[in-house]
């Protein structure tokens, strides 16, 4: 028996309990076949297995007697960690470099040595210089280190000398066909940079007799070009597509769907005991279990690892309480806890509603009150009553729950599906709620409570819950602080005009969205029966008396705006250049 199942990647010896030779085997076989350069591009979300992937590749095709290549393996992320991006690149560049010639040391490596010293020499001043911000600052880590250390020449130079080490190498050794770079977790530094990283590798080693194979997800590449061509669109998405092509000939998606979930549950659960044998093995139980894990954690591997680890700890707790107890837990209990963690991992926000109020089939529009959520529209419901997933009062609250994140929303069905299963494992309506609160209590130790609010949908803004203080009064609202500010401004400078007050406050291009005249708001309301982010039924008395102009103010004010100040910042910043203090509670 263990405790744990370790969440590293696999390793050589280790048996294949995900079953997926068939493909590590093929991509073996191709590399071989390949010609060079080429890059190849292991792609999956965290957790997908991309690191134990490279190992098997490694291994078969670098360390095994007579291997074919010489390997290079560099972690990204460590080499990213304590420095800046442009040290980074450099440090990442070392570490290839430096591998190449230990593989395979002779004259020309100490030759090269003193170039390629030199070369990074000028690049680190580079890197100081971009550290203090006397250059780069509209350009990337890259252009900075190259532009500024010669140009054009400082790429050709080391790729030159890589070349001759990589030559010398094979002439030493002519069995070896080549060398295989491995670059891993690309995905877990700043997405930019992963993207810098990417084009200088294909730009460095874009050289015959190289083969790359990266660990990076297609979802990062994006992340890392949207600042060079924003927010991916349908417009531009040719645009983020074409790049990856450039770098990417061969793109490989860690096959996660066609991953053998059960033999791994079977194999880890029998390892920590949860279950005895006598209950694996029977069939029932093997479908409810893996229907469960479909509907939940899915094929992940980092997050089955999870799921095991903390269903250990909750059988060594089992064990304990059951000596106490002088009792112990049914399949019915295990199968029952096995749902819940799954949940937990999962779906932590429907999880912790199911901590607040257990009997989930009774969550009513009392449990929508407290969570805030949102009224169906009549065509909604009507929508949700032709489907069997939500045809319950309780459903329709759980729908409108998964609408708080795009996540859930993403996998409302499942969510809807795994707590039906859960009531059918428990199989008593009238005690629901005892039962699967006290089951709950155990996998309650392992909950991330710190994480149970619900992302936010992503949107043009985030929000700013601070409370801010001017003039001796505090604000928890910004539209109030700012209705109040504009109110002191006008009284200290009678006359005030429209245009006037707009020129004061200049926080954006448009200035009638932040104060709007109220023949525009009426016309508005007239026309579309709302004026976006601003309040509905003003009258003229609810306006800010100018002296040419009634206005109202608008009542939508972020602070952040994709990461770059909105209104409310800037405001701020007009505020005191205009001699008011507001400052943070």
């Amino acid at each position: 028996m263990k405790s744990s199942i370790i969440d590293i990647p696999r390793q050589q010896h280790q048996n294949d309990l995900f079953g997926i030779q068939v493909y590590q085997d093929a991509l073996i076989k191709f590399i071989q076949l390949t010609d060079t350069p080429i890059t190849i591009a292991l792609q999956g979300e965290w957790g997908s297995g991309k690191t134990s992937l490279m190992n098997q590749l490694r291994y078969n095709l670098c360390d095994v007697e007579q291997a074919l290549y010489y390997p290079v393996w560099i972690n990204t992320w460590q080499y990213s960690l304590m420095h800046t991006p442009a040290q980074s690149i450099i440090a990442i560049l070392e570490g290839i470099i430096g591998q190449i010639g230990a593989l395979s040391p002779n004259h020309k490596w100490d030759e090269s040595k003193k170039k390629i010293g030199g070369l990074f020499k000028k690049m680190a001043a580079v890197s100081a210089k971009v550290a203090v911000g006397t250059i780069g600052v509209d350009s990337g880590p890259v252009d900075d280190l190259f532009a500024s250390g010669g140009g054009e020449s400082t790429i050709v130079q080391l790729k030159n000398e890589i070349a001759k080490l990589i030559e010398t190498a094979l002439e030493q050794n002519p069995h070896k066909k080549g060398f295989i770079l491995y670059i891993d977790d690309l995905d877990r530094i700043d997405p930019p940079v992963a993207v810098e990283i990417l084009e200088l590798l294909k730009n460095i080693f874009d050289l015959k007799n190289c083969v790359f194979v990266l660990a990076i997800d297609y979802d990062v590449v994006i992340k890392g070009l949207k600042p060079k061509f924003g927010e991916l669109t349908d417009k531009n998405e040719r645009e983020f597509r074409s790049f990856f092509d450039k770098i990417i000939q061969l793109p490989f998606s860690m096959p996660v769907a066609s991953y053998n979930v059960d033999a791994f549950l079977v194999e880890a659960l029998n390892e920590i005991a949860f279950f005895t044998q006598q209950e694996l093995d029977d069939a029932t139980l093997a479908e409810t279990l893996s229907e469960i894990t479909r509907l939940s954690v899915g094929s992940n591997p980092r997050s089955l690892k999870r799921l095991t680890n903390t269903l250990s700890l909750i059988s060594i707790i089992n064990e304990s309480l059951a000596k106490s107890r002088n009792s112990s837990q049914t399949t019915q209990d295990k199968t029952l806890n096995f749902a819940l963690v799954c949940m937990q991992i999962a779906y932590p926000y429907i999880y912790n509603q199911l901590t607040e109020e257990a009997d989930f089939k009774k969550w009513d529009e009392g449990v929508a009150a407290r969570l805030k959520l949102r009224p169906l529209t009549d065509a909604e419901r009507e929508s949700l009553n032709a489907t069997e997933e939500f045809d319950n009062e309780w459903e329709k609250v759980l729908f409108r729950m998964c609408q708080k994140e795009i996540y859930l929303s993403n996998r409302v069905f499942n969510i809807s599906d795994l707590l039906n299963k859960i009531a059918e494992i428990v199989n008593n309506d009238e005690h629901l709620g005892d039962i699967v609160g006290s089951i709950i209590e155990l996998s309650a130790v392992t909950n991330l409570k710190a994480f149970d609010a619900p992302m936010k949908l992503p949107g043009k803004f985030n929000r700013d819950l601070s409370n801010y203080k001017f003039n001796g009064k505090v604000y928890d609202k910004k539209v109030n602080l700012v209705n109040d500010l504009v109110i002191h401004h006008i009284a200290l400078h009678p006359g005030l005009t429209y245009e006037q007050l707009k020129e004061d406050f200049k926080i954006q291009r448009n200035m009638d969205m932040v104060f709007m005249r109220f023949e525009r708001y009426e016309a508005i309301m007239q026309e579309k029966g709302k004026v976006e982010f601003f309040p509905k039924n003003k009258t003229m008395d609810d306006t800010i008396r100018l002296a040419d102009a009634n206005i109202f103010i608008c009542s939508n004010w972020p602070t952040t705006s994709q990461g770059k100040p909105a209104q409310f910042a800037k405001l701020l910043e007009v505020a005191k250049k205009l001699g008011y203090e507001i400052t943070v509670c």
